[in-house]
């Protein structure tokens, strides 16, 4: 009799493990896995992995598990404009896309890499939480690209070996290497400087035997890839403000139900936020450990001496940028001013 009741025990048991198996397997089949995929490194207090991690976070949280985002870090989606091309095609699930690069495929999103056009992060979050910015995120619909949100890489500062740079004219000559977009390249030839397209992986080599005097890049990057140890300055020019974006596949995303449109386009909004209110929180931390490190922070940098120089640079780009984008977002600016 105890034979007979120890087998219809195991026998049981194994049911309740098909059974547990089943679910599972069946719970995988319906879960809706994507892939975003990012170029820098997947580190703490890097602003591309903080903003896709608490994105992928936020999915799985407000999906109850029926969907997952699988972050791909340094490059393995790959580079930028790969990604970008990759969701125009469909290879391509999601991505955060920087702000500069993106305008190289979508012309009114070239609005936000003007120099010198946003005062403080505050200034920029307003901006691109407003109307103008919303309309510019619905111009990706027209590129295959559906973006979902802003976050924030930081404002772009210039980092240089041997020279502060307080005013225009110490910006005279220098060779600064830069990202390959036009509205970058063309602010420098503006301002008197040498702009020099370089790759990442060549640029501090370059920086260490002379070949630049320096580059653009916000501060987390400066205090994460060791910047301290080989230049004299970090110049808070912030001549470059630097939106990130999620971006997905617009035929991704066009078969999704409206329930998980709703939750990526949510968790999107809610990670942007958590990506500026790091940046905040982390910034001035970095300053004061690159400060005693020995680095010297130059604070003092006349930022309307440039916005005067570069005059009419504004309204010269107002065509390649499309509508009336230039217009609304000075009268914006200058309504939150008053």
């Amino acid at each position: 009799m105890k034979k007979k009741t120890a087998g219809a025990l195991c026998l049981l048991a194994a049911a309740a493990v098909l059974i547990t198996a089943c679910s599972k397997s069946r719970e995988e089949e319906t879960q809706k896995v994507f892939q975003i995929g990012f170029t820098t490194a997947a580190v703490e207090n890097d602003p591309y992995y903080i903003f896709a991690k608490s994105f992928s976070d936020l999915v799985e949280e407000k999906s109850e598990g029926k969907m997952r985002i699988d972050v791909m870090g340094g490059g393995q989606l790959g580079q930028e404009g790969e990604m970008f091309t990759g969701m125009q095609i469909g290879t391509t699930d999601m991505a955060v896309m920087t702000n500069a690069y993106a305008s190289g495929y979508v012309p009114a999103s070239g609005l936000f890499d003007l120099p010198f056009i946003f005062k403080d992060s505050e200034t920029a979050a307003r901006i691109l939480d407003s109307e103008i910015g919303q309309s510019v995120l619905e111009e990706y619909d027209r590129y295959g690209v559906k973006a979902l949100a802003w976050g924030e890489g930081g404002f772009r500062h210039l980092v240089t070996k041997n020279k502060a740079v307080r005013k225009p004219e110490d910006f005279k000559g220098l060779k600064i290497r830069c990202m390959e977009t036009e509205s970058y390249i063309a602010t420098y030839a503006a301002l008197g400087t040498n702009a020099v397209p370089m790759a990442w992986s060549e640029t501090i080599t370059g920086l260490q035997q002379g070949t630049i005097d320096g580059l653009d890049i916000p501060i987390s990057v400066t205090y994460t890839n060791g910047f301290p140890d080989i230049a004299g300055y970090l110049n808070m020019t912030g001549h470059f403000y630097s939106p990130l974006l999620i971006c997905t596949s617009k035929d991704l995303y066009d078969k999704l139900t409206p329930e998980e449109q709703k939750i990526l386009k949510e968790a999107a909004v809610e990670a942007g936020i958590k990506s500026r209110e790091n940046n905040a929180r982390l910034e001035s931390v970095m300053l004061k450990e690159m400060e005693e490190a020995g680095m010297t922070i130059v604070r003092d940098v006349e930022v309307e001496e440039f916005q005067q120089i570069l005059g009419s640079f504004y309204t010269d780009r107002a065509e390649k940028i499309g509508g009336t984008y230039v217009a609304d977002l000075l009268s914006a600016l200058e309504e939150g001013t008053e």
